[in-house]
This record gives structure tokens, C-alpha cells and sequence, in this order.
């Protein structure tokens, strides 16, 4: 069954609907951009996520200081690095980490000094780090997909409509998605819902 991961979040209605339809990882962004959380916001969401549910943080070319914060005050599971960030960087938080792929795939040497448990394919804009809106090209997915030897997660453009195509043509272990669930940048509880659900159902 492919897991599905919902990211940008930023306030508590937002983590209730996405764990009640079901998601298996929120991602909170830490940094820059329309959905980054502070420190102390993502402290009290992460608090709130049931245990059973992968909490994820998500950053982009950070500061050391920044990444050790939000570690030391939130419940992060996993760290996900959508940025240009070295391997030895991205592993020397005594986390395990996500890594973006980008259109080409990390050597197995960067994959392990990463400590990366996933590698992260979605598709980029000239200086954006992901949640572009815009579809990985198949081809180029199922590539990556095949080359990595670990947990592989499928993002960029995603939405209910277009995520059981996409699971059938690339057969990715994880889904992510942030703009393709919101209605005026704000999580939708019924997009959540049918995004869940057309991953689950989409094998």
C-alpha cells in the first residue's frame, strides 16, 4: 500500500483533518516560504500528532541552528532536506533523513552518509525547492524509482485526481503532497480525503 505524506502544515485544523483522513506523515516546514512554521508553532502541532502518524521536518538549504532548534523543542520523526544541502550536512543531525532527488539520484555513498531512510523526486522551478505544483514526468520518475535502494517518494503536482495514475505508471512506496489538497493555501479536509483515498486505492 502506498503511504501518503501531507506537507505545509500550519495550525491545528489542519493536522486534525489530515490525520482523520487518514494520512500517514505531515510534513511542517521550517525556513521560508508561504506554509514555514516557527519553532514554537510546529512545537504544539507536532505535540498534537498521534503517535501512530510519521511527523516530518521539512527544510531547505537551513542553517545548522535552525534545524538542531526545531529538533530540540518539536517531536520530528524524520528530517527532510528539499535543498541543495551535503550528504554530511543532511546526516549530522542524528536523525533519519529524506532527501531530494531532484532529476538526479543520490550515489549510495551520499545515501548513507545522509542517514537517508527515503529519497524525495519532485520537480523544480529555477529557485524553488519543491511545491512547484508541477508533475515529475513519468519517465523521469520511474528512473529514479528504480535506481534508489530505499523508501521511494513521489512528489510534485499531485492532486486527487491525478495521484492513482500516477502510483500505477511510477509504483512509488510514498506519496507527497501539499498544494494538490488546498483550497485558497489552506489544507481542504474533503481534498485531503479524496487524495487519501485515490492513493489507497489506486493498486
Amino acid at each position: 500500500m502506498t503511504r501518503v505524506k501531507v506537507c505545509g502544515l500550519t495550525d491545528a485544523e489542519e493536522v486534525a483533518a489530515c490525520v482523520a483522513a487518514g494520512a500517514d506523515a505531515l510534513g511542517f516546514i521550517f525556513g521560508v516560504g508561504p506554509r514555514a512554521v516557527s519553532v514554537e508553532t510546529a512545537s504544539a502541532l507536532t505535540a498534537a500528532v498521534p503517535p501512530f502518524v510519521t511527523t516530518v521536518g521539512v527544510f531547505a538549504n537551513p542553517d545548522a541552528a535552525l534545524v538542531q532548534a526545531a529538533i530540540g523543542a518539536c517531536r520530528l520523526d524524520v528530517l527532510q532536506f528539499s535543498g541543495d544541502e551535503a550528504p554530511d550536512f543532511c546526516g549530522s543531525f542524528g536523525k533519519p533523513t529524506i532527501i531530494s532527488a531532484g532529476e538526479r539520484m543520490p550515489t549510495a555513498n551520499e545515501l548513507s552518509v545522509a542517514r537517508a531512510v527515503g529519497v524525495l523526486a519532485d520537480s523544480r522551478l529555477p529557485g524553488t525547492y519543491g511545491g512547484t505544483g508541477v508533475a515529475l514526468p513519468f519517465g523521469i520518475a520511474r528512473a529514479l524509482r528504480s535506481a534508489v535502494g530505499r523508501c521511494f517518494v513521489l512528489a510534485g503536482g499531485l492532486t486527487p485526481e491525478t495521484v492513482a495514475e500516477a502510483i500505477r505508471a511510477v509504483r512509488p512506496d510514498a506519496v507527497d503532497v501539499r498544494t494538490g489538497v488546498e483550497r485558497n493555501e489552506r489544507k481542504n479536509p474533503a481534498l485531503v480525503r479524496a487524495f487519501v483515498n485515490a492513493a489507497r486505492s489506486a493498486l
